[in-house]
């Protein structure tokens, strides 16, 4: 079995059980009116996020692609964590309303992926509620050069923001309401025009 770099050079993935990455599915679509995609496709090596694959007990019939070490499970590496050697919370989704009601979700820089899926590797992972996908239903990203937020929609179309379907990726600002499925989340920025974690380096 190998494994397929992603055509955004982020992501390794099994291209016998996924026909296109499953991380980018829909990126150029979804991410290019925001010109993130691009900046991540057109980033340095330097700057390009740096995606381990899994090696298990099978890593004798896993092609490991050269230069990677093959220790541990699938990590990815933000762009700021690369730079800067930690991974900081840079805000949260706090549930008002849903399965949930009260718990923190942790934004980390770069992409915060939004499912209900139970993995260690989902960022936001929200429990209980069906009509959330497992994977892939939205993301929140962080980018730190920009010092702001988006919502990106992913592959279900239940996402709302302040009472408004999301149809492309829209900039997020400090207390909007954010609706997966039935789910009903405030969003808490940490870093903005008053606080960056660049200046605790």
């Amino acid at each position: 079995m190998a494994m397929k770099r992603c055509p955004a050079d982020m992501h390794y993935y099994n291209p016998d059980k996924n026909p296109e990455c499953p991380y980018c599915r829909n990126a150029q679509d979804e991410k290019i009116s925001t010109g993130v995609f691009n900046r991540i496709a057109n980033a340095n090596s330097d700057e390009r996020a740096t995606t381990v694959p899994v090696i298990d007990l099978l890593k004798d019939r896993i092609a490991v692609p050269e230069g990677v070490s093959g220790d541990g499970d699938v990590v990815t590496k933000s762009i700021f964590k690369k730079k800067s050697g930690f991974n900081p919370v840079v805000g949260w989704l706090v549930c008002v309303e849903g399965s949930e009601k009260g718990r923190d979700y942790r934004i980390r820089p770069g992409i915060n992926e939004v499912g209900r899926d139970d993995t260690a590797d989902l960022s936001l992972s929200i429990r209980g509620d069906d009509m959330i996908s497992r994977r892939d239903h939205a993301e929140i990203e962080y980018d730190p050069e920009e010092n702001s937020y988006y919502l990106i929609r992913k592959k279900n179309q239940a996402v709302k923001l302040n009472d408004e379907k999301v149809r492309q990726p829209v900039r997020l600002k400090a207390y909007d309401i954010i609706q997966f499925g039935q789910t009903t989340l405030i969003f808490i920025p940490l870093c903005t025009e008053h606080f960056n974690w660049d200046k605790f380096k």
